[in-house]
């Protein structure tokens, strides 16, 4: 899973693919910029 974060209005969304607009304020999926997730620990370890 990806984080996704609006560079309009800064909601953030998990998931695995680019969504097409911000759910929170409908910008444009070009305003989407991919963050590092907040949890970098692997599972299982």
């Amino acid at each position: 899973m990806a984080l996704w974060k609006c560079a309009v209005c800064g909601a953030e969304v998990e998931a695995r693919c680019k969504p097409g607009k911000c759910k929170n304020c409908g910008a444009a999926r070009d305003q989407l910029v991919k963050e590092a997730p907040a949890d970098t620990k692997k599972k299982g370890s």
